[in-house]
């Protein structure tokens, strides 16, 4: 089945999604916007299928973050696939990929593929930018590395 949305529609459908299901923590919006069989690939917990995996996601996330805004900054669409680069904007508070609460204000980055099913996401491929936050994290807050801009080396790289 290809997708019934225009690039329009499938931003304000992948906007709702974040919204109401991993800024707001409401998990019925799984069941509203995803298809039966949906499948998350590149995530917590890829075997799991329809709705509920992306529910994995949104408790994942609602217990390791408060005060989590995501922000959608780059949206390419080509048939029934869309692609978006986002940050997350956040307070870490709870556990989070074995990293006990810092309480530090976090950005957390990735680019999403998503596949549309009529007026649904049948699928989502992933590449989310933990390594960088959990670095950020276990440092208390420090520049990431020799390429974080206004790190040491201005964002050059250092020799050895």
């Amino acid at each position: 089945m290809s997708t019934e949305l225009t690039p329009e529609q499938q931003r304000e459908l992948i906007e709702k999604v974040f919204h109401e299901g991993l800024d707001l923590g409401d998990l019925s919006a799984a069941d509203r916007y995803l298809t039966a069989d949906f499948r998350n690939h590149g995530s917590h917990d890829d075997s799991m299928r329809g709705p509920e995996a992306f529910k994995h996601t949104i408790r994942i996330q609602q217990a390791a973050f408060s005060e989590i805004k995501y922000e959608i900054l780059d949206f390419i669409s080509q048939g029934d696939k869309a692609a978006i680069r986002w940050v997350m904007h956040g307070k870490h508070t709870g556990p989070f990929i074995g990293i006990a609460p810092t309480n530090l204000q976090v950005q957390h980055q990735a680019i999403i593929w998503f596949r549309f099913e009529g007026d649904k996401i049948a699928e989502r491929w992933g590449i989310v930018d933990n390594f960088t936050l959990s670095k950020f994290l276990q440092s208390g807050g420090k520049p990431v590395g020799p390429l974080t801009p206004g790190g040491p080396g201005g964002g050059k790289p250092q020799a050895a």
